[in-house]
């Protein structure tokens, strides 16, 4: 009876030490938490709360900071074009719209908002990975985002100036804040206006895709420009410091790379509209 019981204890002792060895579980707050808390918001769809979660994760410098500057730059510079095409979209419905325009410009000044946020996190990455990060090769340790770079249905309807329930509005919101990343990520990658090549990329790569330094970079440099001009000219937000930040900021990117006719093509326009922009 002893010895069953002593057995007994042994069994039980090695069942609990078995069940209390699993993998570690990473600290709130550490960079293994925040990388991890960025990739499942990202495959939820929740591409808002995975930016906010890099944008933390890059406040030290640590194992995770160098590949969630390059992610960041793509989420970033995807949601602000995102939100940016769907203010446009409820701006030209509000014209149509006279029963009720106001909630159409309602969307318009709360998208523009929300895109300038994006857009001031996506210069922020970008000059970061400029000077930090002066590798070839550019590694995107993420997979495709969810959704589709094509333009979704309830988009004509905003552009229509028809009004639609609340549902229907977040999942139109929603949609285009992952075509714009969606959009993002195959620019990034070479694959502009292909996102089936993209995915097959993304497929073969498991998540661990490569892409010239020039590349990306020109396609950063895009993304500034025409976010500035579709954001913060006097037209839209007219705030023109701004817009010589990304502007500057696209212009040091382009320069950070070997010359292309595109590229020094670029510079000499943005070059001639930062000679508008009052400097104070």
């Amino acid at each position: 009876m002893r010895l069953q019981a002593l057995l007994l204890a042994v069994g039980t002792a090695v069942f609990l030490t078995a069940c209390t060895s699993g993998p570690a579980v990473p600290d709130p707050g550490s960079p293994a938490f925040l990388w991890s808390a960025a990739e499942r918001a990202y495959h939820a769809g929740d591409i808002m709360k995975a930016n906010d979660d890099l944008s933390e994760l890059q406040q030290t410098d640590n194992q995770y900071s160098p590949r969630a500057r390059i992610w960041q730059t793509v989420l970033a510079g995807g949601m602000a074009r995102g939100y940016c095409e769907l203010a446009d979209g409820y701006e030209s419905g509000g014209r149509l719209n006279h029963s009720d325009p106001l909630a159409f410009h309602k969307q318009v000044v709360n998208l523009r908002a929300m895109a300038s946020h994006s857009a001031m996190d996506f210069t922020q990455a970008v000059r970061s990975f400029v000077e930090r990060d002066p590798s070839s090769e550019v590694q995107l340790a993420f997979d495709l985002p969810p959704g589709s770079a094509a333009d979704p249905p309830a988009l004509r309807k905003a552009w229509a100036g028809i009004l639609m329930q609340d549902a229907e509005i977040q999942a139109l919101e929603t949609a285009m804040v992952e075509r714009g990343v969606m959009r993002a990520v195959c620019q990034a990658n070479g694959t502009e206006g292909d996102s089936a090549q993209a995915l097959e990329k993304f497929r073969a790569g498991a998540g661990e895709v490569k892409t010239p330094r020039t590349t990306f970079l020109f396609a950063a440099a895009k993304t500034l420009f025409d976010v500035s001009d579709d954001l913060f000219t006097n037209n839209k937000l007219d705030e023109p410091q701004r817009r010589r930040v990304m502007l500057e900021q696209a212009v040091a990117a382009l320069h950070s790379i070997p010359e292309t006719k595109e590229g020094a093509a670029m510079v000499t326009k943005i070059q001639a509209i930062l000679k508008k922009i009052p400097t104070d």
